[in-house]
């Protein structure tokens, strides 16, 4: 239901579960100049409120409700940046307190009650020590060396910087910020931003009605509603290369593609099932060529994304077998675009696919997703019954089609040890 223009409940009766999920999304297109602010306050809001000022008092309050959760976090996904607000607490009937109603107050005083010092901006001590950790949080960064590579490999593939800018921005960004600064736009960001509130947990009709009274509550207004998820940039005839010298034994080698299908396309489902005949499971082409056959790499492997037409290859090498390993890697690629798909491939990666897709209707956080994407996109999106179908009918001639799209944009290599010592 639209509790204001802008701002969706969605209600997901589940009765599988001991626990009632919430979760609590603002969405906004992908920026550069705020992306450091959604994080900071993403790390405000679990640490204190106007009315538990402490984390030790949140962290109370949590204990006494019977082991709940409260937790924050980031993520992009198309062109769009997610701030969640993730609560867990268990299903009322089991406890014979009201968990759900509790559960939405806190909420509600996370999201509209801050700690803040008077108009000036959010408390300064608890600003100052959220901004430290995140500083120290994101140096740290540097030495995970597939996070640099695969920032690097972002940063040649989008032409737009917005995108290539990571969802938990980086140390330059977020020194810029200032306690009144990030006031300023979440004050913004509570008015402009698309809400999503989703709601899992076995209810009755009279829950249903509790709950949504209980957010229509809450002090929400109108707001344009975004609704264009999707980034897609044309492709280039040119193939941007980069090499960086790191103090490190594992090289690494990431390539990324220009593939047009997008999430829900009549391709879609054969997109999914290249990337696993590709890179995507054990079987696949590149762990059992590149790693397996041919000894070049630590792990091969390929990932996409169907909301920004971007898939990759990473490949963990020594310095010495760059070439070898780019040449057998793209050898792969071109055997799946000629066909060179056997029906064991085929067959295996369906089975995965399956697998994997009913897997996650075990998961109360898989579930809420998939609620989300139907509600965004509801014309691309399938019963399990027509998903099973369409993956079971997919052919070797349609993967082929999608592999003959795939287009190189970008090659990062970073470089170590050529000995791997």
């Amino acid at each position: 239901m639209e509790l204001k223009t802008g701002v969706n409940l969605h209600i997901i009766n589940e009765k599988k579960f001991k626990t009632v999920q919430f979760l609590i999304r603002f969405r906004t297109k992908m920026s550069r100049q705020n992306v450091a602010k959604r994080v900071i306050i993403s790390n405000l809001w679990e640490t204190s409120n106007a009315v538990l000022t402490t984390n030790q008092q949140l962290q109370r309050k949590l204990s006494d409700m019977y082991g709940a959760s409260l937790s924050t976090g980031v993520a992009k996904k198309g062109n769009n940046h997610f701030l969640n607000l993730a609560m867990s607490v268990v299903n009322p009937k089991f406890v014979g307190t009201d968990t759900v109603m509790d559960a939405i107050e806190l909420l509600h005083q996370t999201i509209f009650m801050p700690f803040i010092d008077g108009e000036i901006g959010f408390d300064e001590a608890t600003f100052a020590r959220e901004k430290k950790n995140l500083l120290q949080y994101l140096a740290s960064t540097r030495e995970d060396k597939s996070y640099v590579a695969s920032t690097r490999l972002s940063e040649l593939f989008f032409s737009d910087s917005n995108l290539a800018t990571p969802s938990i921005s980086n140390v330059g960004l977020m020194e810029q910020e200032t306690r009144q600064s990030v006031f300023d736009y979440y004050r913004k960001m509570l008015l402009t931003d698309t809400i999503d509130i989703m709601v899992l947990g076995d209810f009755t009709a009279s829950d249903e009605a509790r709950i949504e009274a209980h957010f229509a509550e809450m002090p929400f207004t109108d707001r344009a509603p975004l609704t264009d998820i999707f980034y897609q940039q044309a492709a280039s005839n040119v193939v941007r290369e980069k090499t960086e010298q790191e103090d490190v034994n594992q090289s690494i080698l990431q390539l990324a593609y220009h593939q047009p299908v997008r999430y829900g396309d009549a391709d879609y489902l054969a997109l999914q099932v290249l990337n696993g005949v590709l890179g995507g499971f054990s079987h696949s082409k590149l762990f059992t060529n590149v790693r397996e056959k041919e000894s070049l790499a630590y792990y091969a492997n390929s990932r996409f994304d169907s909301f920004t037409g971007f898939l990759k290859i990473s490949a963990g090498i020594d310095a010495s077998n760059r070439s070898k390993a780019l040449s057998i890697i793209r050898d792969q690629v071109r055997a799946i675009s000629t066909g060179d798909i056997s029906d064991e491939e085929l067959r295996q990666t369906k089975d995965m696919l399956r697998n994997n897709y009913f897997l996650a209707q075990d998961s109360p956080s898989n579930l809420i997703e998939q609620a989300f994407i139907q509600h965004l996109l509801p014309k691309e999106t399938l019963s399990a019954k027509e998903w099973v179908k369409k993956l079971d009918a997919i052919t070797v001639e349609d993967v082929v089609k999608v592999a003959k799209t795939l287009n190189l944009q970008a090659l990062y290599f970073m470089e170590g040890d050529a000995l791997g010592n």
